[in-house]
């Protein structure tokens, strides 16, 4: 009998780090994922959006070599509109380019340029789709997880509001809504809610003063396979100014973002 309890009780034991494990979100991206982002521009205060612009993006994922995780921006379409025109942004030349993506299993980064979007005269610089792809993946904890954990992330970012290049550190504070096992999957359910001050981003001129940012979004992850299956959410800046050539403008922007 007392044979018998203690082999239980060793059992018991060896499967605990196995459990630990199931719960440790790492990042191995394969397959496609399709990034929408959609601005909607405010002067100041004013209640209705005086010009917007849009995203649409397909990445491919390869195999992974070492720490680089090459990707392919294998479609794209962008348009800019105000004053209730709308004006096709030159990107659909830019399908088929290809970049990598830095990462170590928790988060990514992206040390190459990559493909370029002109996003007009009147902005400081050009929209870079691997730099939005990467700001918006969310960095996984260092541990294992389970519902009502939670864990604080900062990252530096850079981000076009209004007519200029704003930049700061994004500080996220992530909890664990849901997990739901089911079919042999382990989907993980995650609300994340982050905020940062702006200003003139790196390099750039064209942002004035201080802008407050609040982001709040939704995502799920796949902690068997290590894929993100959506992310959805929205975030405001509001309080600084973007230079025009008419002067300074008094900018809130409101932008929201789609993965899946």
């Amino acid at each position: 009998m007392k044979t018998t309890k203690l082999i239980l009780n060793l059992v018991l034991l060896l499967a605990l780090p196995v459990a630990a494990d199931n719960s440790t979100l790492r990042y191995t991206l394969s397959g496609e994922l399709e990034l929408s982002l959609e601005q909607e521009i405010y002067a100041g205060d004013g209640k209705k959006a005086i010009a917007g612009r849009y995203f649409g993006m397909t990445f491919g994922f390869r195999e992974s070599m070492d720490m680089k995780t090459p990707v392919e921006l294998m479609a794209i379409r962008a348009n800019y509109n105000a004053h209730g025109m709308k004006q096709r942004l030159p990107a659909a030349h830019l399908a088929g380019k290809s970049f990598a993506l830095d990462g170590d299993g928790r988060s990514f980064e992206s040390n190459e340029i990559g493909p370029e979007v002109n996003v007009g005269q009147i902005t400081d610089g050009n929209f870079l789709p691997a730099e939005a792809l990467v700001q918006l993946l969310p960095i996984l904890p260092e541990g294992p997880i389970d519902v009502g954990s939670v864990w604080e992330t900062t990252r530096s970012i850079r981000s076009l509001e209004g007519w200029s290049w704003a930049g700061g550190e994004l500080s996220r504070r992530h909890e664990v809504t849901d997990i739901d096992e089911s079919n042999g999957t382990r989907i993980i359910s995650v609300a994340s809610r982050g905020e940062a001050t702006l200003s003139a981003a790196e390099g750039h001129e064209g942002y004035g003063g201080e802008g407050k940012l609040q982001q709040s979004i939704e995502w799920s992850f796949d902690a068997a396979n290590g894929q993100l299956l959506s992310l959805k959410g929205e975030q405001e800046v509001d309080g600084g100014t973007s230079h025009v050539p008419q002067g300074d403008v008094p900018v809130r922007q409101i932008t929201r973002f789609d993965i899946s």
